[in-house]
């Protein structure tokens, strides 16, 4: 008896999710968020979340704890690398206007956080260096749902940090006081977190009006000229049966979506097996139809024409996180970027965190090429080329495609060269084709049906298996800690 198509892939797929199950971690880490608790974190898996509930009560925690250890510096007389430490939170409901006149916020208490809103975190630390070093902004969850392994890197240096700080503290010590302060230099690392909450909440690429937010930062006479351009510009209406299954006059989305706590992956699967596989076989025949570097390019560039649709970037302005982004960075932080106010002499490396494409655990760095030919950049392309080398994903492959892509969160609007050099390092989870098949079932379930695909962009985005954990929170570290170190010259 010959097997359907149906019935090989519905194999095939359940076999490969009871492989996930097995490398999933099973148990429950304790970990402790005051003071003692946290230098007994004994398991890296501490530095991952489930939530993004849980991933910023531990980002404001860590800030928290930080604080208190500068205070207790202090009253030892005791020097620490760490200067200062401000946070700020931007909730993204509210009125664009009110970032204009923001400060710097106490969060010192955990009763703070609203466990119901939505706000993207900014944390600036002053830091004490010997030589002149760049400045840094590390951001996570541009894409949502990825934004859980940016989440672990930035817990994970902060915990590194407390750690460092403890042991000082511990030493009882008051350091020479010409050592410690060195010639006056400092470096900046400003950690933006959640970019996207409601994506990060709802294990959604896009926010809430579903925008992608990194195809959404564009010049006023950028975005006019995207808007006005031919819709099937890149191939898109071509697609579109493929890529938004249900016609838009039939929209209505639930108000309420659930947070996901769990992924009873197999379950669904099963039971929304039929819808999955017409999808499945609509995606295959596009793109056999147009070859797979076409689509992945028609798909990339986005489109600003649909507000329902897949892959959208907006079409009325930024959105309130880009906003947020930009206050953080100009105002909180000071670098004035945007402004054209910056610093000459004041250096900037943004990395953005992503994850979905390219080989699995492994990294690729994406970035804009420049015309600019000053000694900082070509010091930057070395430094970049030799972390690149040692990476299984090739750079080159992932960023086939983004060719004509505009928008980008990290892009020459908020981060304009030469002041600002800006890195996209992009971790490999599951195939192309199947990163593509979770966000159009899942936003088919978000726009028109109860948002029960958004286990599939969990899946795809952010995998539980601890193999991938380990290699990509380490790929990730390595790449923080190694721009730390970049010095100006």
């Amino acid at each position: 008896m010959m097997l359907s198509f149906r019935h090989i892939f519905a194999v095939a797929v359940t076999a490969h999710l009871i492989w996930i199950w097995i490398d999933t971690p099973k148990q429950v880490y304790f970990c402790p968020l005051n003071r003692e608790g946290l230098t007994n974190w004994a398991d890296e898996n501490c530095y991952w979340s489930t939530s993004y509930a849980e991933a910023r009560e531990k980002f404001v925690s860590l800030g928290n704890r930080l604080r208190e250890q500068l205070m207790i510096s202090q009253d030892k007389n005791a020097s620490l690398d760490l200067l200062d430490v401000q946070s700020i939170s931007y909730n993204i409901a509210g009125d664009p206007e009110y970032y204009k006149s923001l400060q710097a916020i106490d969060t010192s208490t955990l009763q703070t956080i609203a466990p119901e809103r939505d706000t993207v975190d900014a944390m600036l630390l002053t830091m004490r260096v010997p030589e002149d070093h760049v400045h840094i902004i590390h951001s996570s969850g541009t894409h949502g749902v990825e934004g859980y392994l940016g989440s672990a890197v930035q817990i994970r240096f902060l915990h590194e940090l407390f750690l460092q700080n403890e042991a000082l503290l511990m030493q009882n010590k008051e350091q020479e006081k010409a050592s410690a302060d060195g010639n006056g230099k400092v470096q900046k690392i400003l950690l933006i977190h959640a970019v996207n909450p409601f994506g990060m909440r709802h294990h959604r690429r896009t926010n809430e009006n579903n925008v992608d937010l990194n195809r959404n930062v564009l010049a006023p006479d950028k975005t006019k000229a995207v808007i006005e351009r031919d819709a099937n510009y890149f191939g898109y209406v071509d697609m579109d049966p493929a890529l938004n299954p249900v016609d838009s006059r039939t929209q209505g989305r639930r108000e309420n979506l659930p947070e996901l706590s769990s992924f009873d992956t197999i379950h669904t699967f099963m039971k929304e097996m039929g819808s999955i596989a017409s999808v499945v076989g609509s995606i295959v025949k596009i793109i056999a139809s147009k070859g797979y570097s076409n689509a992945k390019r028609t798909i990339v560039s986005a489109q600003y024409h649909k507000k329902a649709g897949v892959f959208y970037g907006g079409s009325g302005g930024w959105e309130n996180s880009v906003i947020a982004v930009q206050h953080a960075i100009d105002e909180f932080a000071g670098f004035s970027l945007s402004s054209g106010n910056a610093d000459a002499q004041s250096k900037v490396f943004w990395i953005d965190v992503h994850t979905g494409l390219g080989k699995f655990g492994s990294y690729a760095l994406l970035r804009k090429e420049t015309t600019e030919n000053n000694l900082w950049t070509l010091q930057l392309n070395t430094f970049v080329a030799g972390l690149e080398e040692k990476q299984a994903s090739s750079s080159k492959a992932v960023s086939s495609g983004y060719e004509e892509t505009v928008g980008f969160i990290n892009g020459g609007v908020l981060c304009p060269p030469p002041s600002c050099f800006a890195i996209t390092q992009e971790f490999g989870t599951i195939p192309g084709v199947a990163v593509v098949l979770s966000l159009v079932l899942e936003n088919k379930g978000f726009n028109w049906g109860k948002g029960e695909f958004a286990y599939l962009t969990s899946n795809a985005f952010q995998p539980q298996r601890l193999s991938w954990r380990r290699t990509a929170l380490r790929g990730g570290s390595e790449m923080l800690r190694a721009a730390l170190k970049f010095q100006t010259r």
